[in-house]
């Protein structure tokens, strides 16, 4: 599936209450939402755009002395905690699903810690239920999106038209695997039947990330069992965070934090695994463009073509697209600068077809 190529990118942030969605979300994008201890607290729709930490920009705008710099970024979106019932109405949950239809991955935030202080909406600390509860009451809401199409597509279906009827069988098997509790990213579909229901924004049909939230002092062994089971069972990427302390941390300066980390055993999951882990979730890759006026970090799908990568800085330099040169960026410094590089013979000119490496500093030429 392919992601929307562009500076930003969207996390849906689900979980059932009081696992520590709000705090982590605060912690991200150092917003003041609520995070008080009881369910529901979460009752508007909350968006927080995080920039990526990117050492190549960083260097490069040094390099460059940019007057301006416009680095990647992340949309997070904190959703209502859901419950059982969700999808019918129960909680909140309901009236935030729509919120998380258009973004790019879903991220669960799961409690794998024990609290006598912070109440649990279900009396017991299991990671593996409350995720198939959450992912339950998606897959519900999913199943009311495909009957409300199959509905609309039959009076097409009978009419005999080819592509009604193609449609129809599509939907009927996505239906049939729904009810059987199977979400729409692990059926296998094509790529020619993922564009056939890509408007309906299928909730289960979105990347997933997951993050089990651990506080230190806790039996590690047991968080670790449920990370691997996590893993095995969806084929997906598990973080271990400590909600508050990542919280806390940003609140800290640089050598607090540093001062901490060196007291423990194992290195904590930071905000910086977090959002290299949503990188990984949807494959990723970011190249450059740069001058002393501005310099750019772009996010794109690794694979995509240096003609799509033109598409992404400026539609009119994909339609226009001549050729391109390009460089790694770290190299390029390395050597001085852009006709340094160039003498040393590590400037490629490349055409449409060029994958684009992370790291690749590029300059289009383009007839538009």
């Amino acid at each position: 599936m392919s992601v929307t190529k562009s500076h930003s990118l969207s996390i849906g942030v689900v979980g059932l209450p009081n696992v520590g969605k709000s705090t982590i979300f605060n912690s991200l994008t150092k917003l003041a939402v609520p995070a008080e201890n009881f369910p529901f607290c979460t009752i508007d729709k909350n968006v927080g755009v995080v920039e990526i930490p990117d050492s190549r920009l960083s260097r490069l705008s040094k390099f460059f002395q940019a007057e301006k710099i416009v680095p990647s970024s992340m949309t997070f979106v904190d959703i209502a905690g859901l419950v059982k019932g969700a999808s019918q109405g129960e909680g909140l949950g309901n009236q935030f699903l729509s919120h998380i239809r258009e973004t790019d991955v879903i991220m669960y935030v799961l409690r794998a810690f024990e609290s006598s202080n912070i109440v649990h909406v279900y009396d017991r600390i299991n990671p593996i239920e409350d995720f198939e509860i959450v992912q339950s009451e998606l897959i519900f809401k999913d199943i009311e999106s495909i009957e409300k199409r199959m509905h609309a597509v039959e009076k097409i279906k009978r009419s005999g038209d080819e592509k009604g009827i193609k449609e129809y069988e599509l939907l009927s098997k996505i239906l049939k695997k729904l009810n059987e509790g199977i979400p729409v990213i692990e059926m296998g579909l094509t790529d020619e039947e993922n564009i056939l229901i890509y408007d309906l924004f299928l909730l289960t049909n979105k990347r997933r990330l997951f993050i089990l939230n651990y506080k230190e002092g806790i039996e590690r062994g047991k968080v670790e069992n449920w990370k691997k089971e996590l893993e095995e069972k969806t084929k997906d990427i598990v973080v271990i965070v400590d909600v508050k302390f990542v919280g806390e941390m940003a609140e800290m300066t640089e050598d607090q934090i540093q001062e901490y980390l060196e007291m423990l055993d194992i290195k904590p999951g930071l905000v910086e695994d977090i959002i290299q882990a949503a990188y990984q979730t949807l494959n990723l890759i970011t190249f450059y463009t740069g001058s002393k006026k501005e310099c750019n970090a772009w996010c794109i799908q690794s694979g995509a073509s240096a003609k799509e990568a033109a598409g992404v800085i400026h539609t009119d330099l994909e339609h226009g697209f001549i050729t391109a040169d390009v460089v790694n960026v770290d190299e390029m410094i390395d050597s001085g600068g852009w006709v340094e590089a160039k003498e040393r013979g590590l400037v490629k000119n490349v055409g449409k077809e060029y994958i684009v490496k992370d790291g690749d500093y590029m300059i289009v030429l383009s007839n538009k």
